[in-house]
């Protein structure tokens, strides 16, 4: 085997940067799941209640019987009639869950002209997902409320892309 001359070798330092740098991007072929997502989540509305950056937080996935936050904000728009969440369904889960401040409610209340953020915090939590869900999966939920029509939409298990 001939050894690579000394000007190859002092070169090395300059090239093997940019060929561990080509070799990762063949790598990188396959394409992105995230890449349909909407930054944010997806958005709805019935009557007065708006419903924004609706998904579900499952960074891996999920396997079946697991469970997962729904997260998303709500706002009532009407100055007069407060409303309440009081259901949600999935075709791909049992069950959901309602929790305020650590404990379990039977609704999440919906004040006149103000939003329940329920992004970063616990509130809706679907359990026992029937099937596996990969990140970047769409399928319908389907939200009921006290006063206002239900409303369903599209969300995608996540995490979403930065807006």
């Amino acid at each position: 085997m001939k050894m690579p001359s000394r000007r190859t070798m002092r070169r090395l330092p300059v090239l093997l940067p940019a060929l561990l740098a080509l070799g990762m991007l063949a790598g990188c072929s396959t394409p992105d799941p995230y890449q349909d997502l909407p930054g944010g989540g997806t958005d709805a509305r019935t009557g007065q209640i708006v419903v924004d950056d609706s998904w579900v937080d499952a960074p891996r996935g999920l396997n079946v019987g697991a469970a997962a936050p729904l997260r998303l904000a709500m706002t009532n728009e009407s100055a007069t009639t407060a409303d309440a969440l009081v259901g949600v369904s999935t075709p791909v889960a049992e069950h959901a869950t309602f929790e305020q401040d650590g404990h379990a409610v039977p609704r999440i209340p919906l004040p006149t002209d103000a939003q329940s953020d329920l992004e970063l915090t616990t509130g809706i939590e679907l359990h026992g997902f029937r099937q596996s869900l990969v990140p970047g999966q769409w399928f319908p939920v389907t939200l009921t409320f006290q006063n206002a029509a239900p409303v369903t939409l599209q969300v995608a298990a996540g995490p979403l892309p930065e807006r």
